[in-house]
């Protein structure tokens, strides 16, 4: 009995040592880039997490993987309702098959030779 509590509690506290590395000056407290032709696509943990109180579970293992870079997917896969299509359907959230929402994700480079 004393065994499994002590597994237990060990279990507890290492998930709560996770949550607070997230939380402090981890990555739920900055914006992931994801580098694309189409501009970079900047994901913000903080809005999802903080402002919409969407908890980890929500996304995680379900539609991303828990290390940024592990998923590989495309526009088409978003369309077809994966990974950040699962909610932006246009009914969840903005619709990403909508061109009108296209810069709310995709950040536009400036343009070269100091024109923009």
């Amino acid at each position: 009995m004393k065994k499994k509590v002590v597994v237990a509690a060990a279990a507890v506290l290492s998930a709560a040592t996770l949550v607070a590395g997230c939380f402090k000056g981890g990555v739920l407290n900055r914006d992931l880039v994801f580098k694309t032709k189409n501009g970079d696509v900047v994901f913000s943990h903080v809005y999802h997490v903080k402002v919409k109180k969407m908890h980890c579970s929500y996304c995680h293992p379900r539609l991303f993987k828990k290390r940024f870079g592990a998923d590989h997917f495309t526009m088409r896969d978003i369309w077809q309702g994966k990974y950040c299509g699962a909610c932006h359907n246009g009914k969840t959230a903005f619709s990403a098959r909508d061109p009108r929402n296209c810069s709310r994700c995709h950040k536009q480079k400036a343009a070269e030779g100091g024109n923009g």
